[in-house]
């Protein structure tokens, strides 16, 4: 996927995954379990790790429900994390790695 969800403060891709982890908040986008826990790896609130099957399937939909809300270059990113939980739900589980 390309964005860092490490602690690294001065990697430009941490930055980003925080503050578009803020911005799919603001919209309301933490509406499951599954979105609340990848909006904390992404704003390095919890260690990045693993989703579950049903999680990831839970973070895709609410992406999805979000994205409209956000400007055009946040969505395509949005929209592209949602088709990789997609994809991962698919599988069974999914891991974000730092």
């Amino acid at each position: 996927m390309g964005i860092w969800f490490g602690r690294n403060a001065n990697n430009r891709s941490y930055k980003y995954s925080d503050k578009l982890a803020k911005r799919i908040e603001r919209k309301g986008g933490r509406t499951s379990t599954g979105a609340s826990v990848l909006l904390d790896m992404m704003a390095c609130k919890i260690e990045p790790g693993q989703l579950r099957g049903e999680e990831a399937e839970q973070a895709a939909r609410s992406l999805t429900e979000v994205a409209p809300k956000l400007r055009r270059g946040d969505r395509e990113v949005v929209l592209a994390i949602a088709r990789d939980a997609e994809e991962a739900s698919d599988v069974g589980s999914w891991t974000l790695y730092a």
